[in-house]
């Protein structure tokens, strides 16, 4: 099974749960939504506009159905051209702190990849935090619907970076072995006052020779954001690059099914800044 094959699943149960009386009203709100959804990224910076909120169940549709693919894609990409990510992702225990990560992609790439590799007898533990508890049932099933070679274990934990109550008692995700920041700072950066000791939290306690993959938007103020705090906490720069990425064209657009028949193509390529740290 592929990457949209997975996904797909998940947007068949995700499309049950709109409350709506027929599926042209459901297919009416996605394309308004999907629209919406582009706007609203593209106004991330701006500060007078308002946090995206994911509790609806129609946004949560469009966004997995529109980003999660590359941006999984991504993150499979970016651990392929990284030896040391290939070195610590081929040890029998992994753990990994996916902040920010509850549309899933940064789970996603990594068994991309595992499952690329043929990689099995190994244990991946998988930390995902974010505030909107219901992306969590998107993916609580991933591991059964793809049967790994392997043992996966996703933990959903709810969390909110603006408030440290949310995340001052976890304790055992700063133990990761790789933290993930999938397009995650560029949707808190207009709240970057209030977020960014969750951030200085994380990086100051990471474990000796953990490492993070940071990967957004290529504009200048979320990466000289993370780059700013990186250096702080002395996180070294592994590889790091400002480029488009493209998701691979082993990813069929049919196994969409009648998704893509009624919305079009997904996201296929992003301009895109990236870094792989690595704490001394």
């Amino acid at each position: 099974m592929n990457l949209m094959q997975l996904i797909k699943l998940v947007l068949d149960d995700a499309y049950a749960a709109i409350d709506a009386p027929a599926d042209a009203t459901k297919d009416a709100l996605i394309k308004k939504e999907l629209t919406n959804l582009s706007t609203e990224y593209g106004m991330l910076a701006s500060k007078t506009s308002s946090a995206i909120d994911y509790s609806d169940s129609v946004k949560r549709f469009a966004y997995i159905y529109k980003y999660t693919v590359a941006h999984a894609d991504y993150i499979m990409q970016l651990i392929e051209g990284c030896k040391p990510l290939r070195d610590l992702l081929s040890t029998k225990s992994i753990e990994v702190a996916c902040l920010g990560g509850g549309p899933g992609s940064d789970l996603l790439g990594i068994l991309k990849y595992l499952i690329k590799t043929g990689a099995k007898d190994l244990s991946l533990k998988c930390y995902i935090f974010d505030k909107e508890r219901a992306w969590g049932d998107s993916w609580s099933d991933v591991a059964s619907q793809l049967k790994p070679l392997f043992q996966v274990f996703p933990v959903f934990q709810q969390m909110d970076v603006t408030e440290s109550k949310t995340w001052a008692s976890y304790q055992k995700f700063l133990r990761a072995d790789l933290f993930t920041l999938s397009y995650f700072l560029s949707e808190v950066w207009k709240i970057k006052d209030a977020a960014e000791p969750f951030f200085e939290h994380c990086m100051s306690q990471m474990k000796s020779g953990s490492m993070m993959l940071f990967v957004d938007n290529n504009d200048s103020r979320f990466r000289d954001w993370f780059d700013v705090m990186a250096k702080k906490h002395g996180l070294v720069v592994v590889k790091s690059a400002e480029e488009e990425l493209c998701f691979s064209n082993n990813e069929e657009k049919t196994d969409f099914g009648k998704y893509f028949d009624k919305f079009g193509w997904p996201k296929r390529k992003s301009d895109a800044a990236w870094r792989i740290m690595k704490k001394p």
